[in-house]
């Protein structure tokens, strides 16, 4: 019989079924165990870390509180009883006690209260950053919230918001954008404090391009942290720790943001255009102006003054301007058809000189160093003087022979060096450009004629040292691109000579005669040599005085002794080292010029101006110019007519001393040595006129506005000009 199939292999079939089945059962257990224990892994690490957290934010108000008890001037004494008698005192326990209460407090709000708070929170927190602001600068700067311009408060809140707004976009985090918002700006407004301590000049739109610069010299300085700043750090940490209470969730679906992103594009553009693209803002007197910005917060806060400095960075094109014009002012100072220039024909007949002045050394063409000298200024001709115990200039006061003198006035104060060197080096006024700019950041931007191009064009080797970071303020770029063949800063310096934390000025005088030396041995080409010292930057504290001799003393009383004390002795280590430098010259057969002046005068604290010129609220534009009064000097070791020159300003300070020395000169500054006939001292504080009535620059009433306008069509054309810059002009 055949055999029957009896399907033995169908039980063995789900055997195998069964098999995998419970292999895949347990699978999914284990993991589902595995995601189980991950679950509970990740709420043990979200649990770590809100622990963590909480314990960070009660620590920090501990800390903070033993950072006041520390402080007795926060609480007025050194005695235990003043810190338990001070208001301040309890307000900060109570605080403190019920903030350290609120971190470990958890947030058990239903999901439906907690959106609401956290809305309600985002529209609190741009006022709660403004008014920790507002504490901060209120008792510095005498600011009534009643009292400021209600346009520019308008404003402020508009910018607040509108920052506010643009983080929610980004982060899609109520929590992280409040904390964005409250940091940096109060980031601002503390080292706001410390920089107008240090250089008397509130921070500004300009300040941007010279952040680097900035953090390279902070370290000389110190740091006095007080009540205000203290309570800044407070109430900043306060609204962070506020913050981070709320739960975060989802905030916009994907239309609804695109939808915000409009809105605040059209608030944005809108913002742009009224502040800088009309002259709304100008109309109703909202601008910040001049160097002291911080004069102004009591008008219009410290947010929207500074907001002001970057509104106005772009320069205004002058009235008239043309290329054509431009050329209409120069027609006399060029050479015309027949080779000669205007100004040559007329003093063609004028007498030759005899003598031994024609014969002897002048005759040549001279080497010419000129020293930028950091800070440097005469105290004792600056409003009612400062008196020492003796004289921190002897050497330059003392000399006579051979030497013309004077006072010129800058267009900055307390810092900003390059606008110094850039009026200088190229004849234009910083008086035209935005208060808050720095001219080597936004006005060289390429090839530039300057004092550096007119002497390499007349066969000098040019020489620019500076014993510093070689790019700080982009020197490093500038320099060559405005004519010198040679820049030297610190790092080109092996094993110099340190007074406080900077090259010392003799170090340098040893440097410029190194270098003299080698350009004559070599090259036999006479030398420009231009040099920025260093040595007696801002940070004047006793703290600090290495290699320093401090035996010269403050007598004047009621001044800020520590900072007007060491600068004193500093000015007289560089007073010195010019003498040295002068020797060294005076001994050579080369002919040989030296000019030398300050940048700027040094912020040597609230106390010793106010005692120097008074309360600088209630002075007259003409009256706070004692604010940029630097001397000059300029000695030749061969014969010149010795003569004191009372004022002129940096912009012109090379046409003058080069008419008197027979130095080389462009058309442009054969003009602007004419003009400085007619007006002897124009800075961005405004002009003198040689009938010795003063104006501002602005001032459309003057009878020198039409001559004070040409001046500015020509350093438009100079600066701005490109392809139409009239070269033959300038350079």
């Amino acid at each position: 019989m055949p055999e029957i199939k009896t399907g033995k292999k169908v039980p063995e079939k789900n055997t195998k079924n069964t098999a995998v089945a419970d292999e895949e059962n347990q699978n999914k257990t284990e993991q589902d165990t595995e995601g189980q224990n991950t679950g509970k892994t990740k709420d043990k690490v979200l649990r770590a870390v809100r622990m963590a957290g909480k314990c960070i934010g009660a620590l920090g108000y501990v800390l903070l509180l033993l950072w006041y008890c520390a402080h007795p001037s926060y609480y007025g004494g050194n005695e235990l009883g003043m810190l338990f008698s001070s208001p301040r005192t309890w307000f900060l326990i109570v605080a403190t006690t019920g903030l350290i209460a609120l971190c470990f407090i958890p947030n058990r709000l239903s999901d439906r209260m907690n959106r609401r708070l956290s809305w309600a929170w985002c529209a609190l927190a741009p006022f709660a950053v403004y008014f920790t602001l507002l504490y901060l600068n209120a008792v510095k700067f005498k600011i009534k919230f009643f009292e400021l311009n209600k346009i520019a408060l308008f404003f402020t809140f508009w910018f607040l918001f509108g920052l506010l707004l643009l983080f929610l976009l980004i982060t899609g985090s109520i929590r992280l954008s409040a904390i964005l918002l409250a940091v940096p700006i109060a980031v601002l407004g503390i080292a706001n404090c410390f920089i107008i301590e240090f250089r008397g000049m509130a921070i500004s739109g300009g300040d941007l391009f010279s952040l680097g610069t900035a953090l390279t010299v902070a370290s000389g300085y110190e740091y006095t942290i007080d009540w205000y700043i203290f309570m800044e750090v407070f109430l900043t940490f306060t609204i962070c720790v506020i913050s981070l209470k709320l739960r975060g969730f989802k905030l916009f679906a994907w239309k609804q943001r695109v939808a915000l992103c409009g809105i605040w594009l059209v608030c944005a553009v809108t913002f742009y255009h009224i502040c800088c693209r009309t002259s709304f803002l100008q109309d109703h007197d909202i601008r910040s102006e001049g160097y002291t910005h911080q004069l102004r917060y009591k008008q219009f806060d410290m947010i929207f003054t500074t907001l002001c400095t970057c509104f106005y960075l772009a320069a205004d094109k002058p009235e008239g301007y043309s290329v054509d014009r431009v050329h209409e002012i120069a027609a006399d100072y060029v050479d015309t058809g027949d080779g000669t220039k205007e100004k040559e024909k007329e003093t063609e007949t004028e007498e030759p000189e005899t003598g031994d002045k024609a014969a002897g050394k002048s005759a040549q063409t001279p080497n010419v160093i000129v020293i930028m000298n950091e800070s440097l200024a005469d105290y004792s001709d600056i409003g009612n003087g400062l008196e020492f115990s003796e004289d921190y200039m002897p050497f330059l006061h003392s000399l006579k022979e051979n030497t013309i003198k004077g006072t010129a006035y800058t267009s900055i104060f307390g810092a900003n060096t390059p606008n110094s060197e850039y009026e200088f080096l190229t004849g234009n006024t910083m008086g035209f450009l935005p208060p808050s700019s720095v001219g080597f950041h936004l006005f060289v931007r390429g090839k530039m004629p300057s004092l550096a191009s007119e002497f390499k064009a007349e066969g000098y080797n040019t020489l620019a040292i500076h014993p510093y970071r070689g790019t700080n303020y982009r020197r490093n770029i500038v320099y060559p691109q405005i004519g010198f063949d040679k820049y030297y800063a610190r790092v080109n310096f092996t094993s110099p000579e340190y007074i406080r934390n900077y090259i010392s000025d003799e170090e340098l005088v040893n440097r410029i005669v190194l270098e003299y030396e080698k350009n004559k041995s070599r090259t036999g080409e006479p030398l420009f040599s231009y040099n920025v010292t260093v040595q007696d930057h801002g940070g004047y504290s006793l703290s600090n005085t290495r290699n320093l001799d401090n035996s010269i003393k403050i007598r004047t009383q009621g001044v800020d002794w520590e900072k007007t004390q060491i600068y004193a002795n500093l000015v007289k280590a560089s007073d010195e080292a010019f003498e040295k430098l002068v020797n060294y010259f005076d001994g050579q057969e080369d002919p040989t010029v030296i000019i030398m002046f300050g940048d700027h005068q040094p912020n040597l604290g609230d106390n010793t101006y106010q005692y120097l010129i008074g309360d600088e609220e209630s002075l007259t534009p003409e009256e706070l110019m004692e604010k940029y009064k630097v001397p000059f000097v300029a000695w030749a070791n061969y014969d010149i007519e010795e003569e004191t020159i009372e004022k002129t300003s940096l912009n012109y300070l090379y046409s003058v001393l080069a008419d008197r020395l027979d130095l080389p000169m462009t058309g442009y500054q054969k003009y602007l040595l004419d003009l400085s006939e007619e007006l002897p001292v124009l800075a961005a504080g405004g002009y003198w006129t040689k009938d010795g009535d003063f104006y501002t620059l602005s001032d459309e009433e003057s009878p020198y506005y039409e001559m004070v306008n040409d001046y500015h069509i020509l350093e438009y054309n100079y600066i701005f000009g490109k392809d139409n810059r009239y070269l033959d002009f300038f350079a």
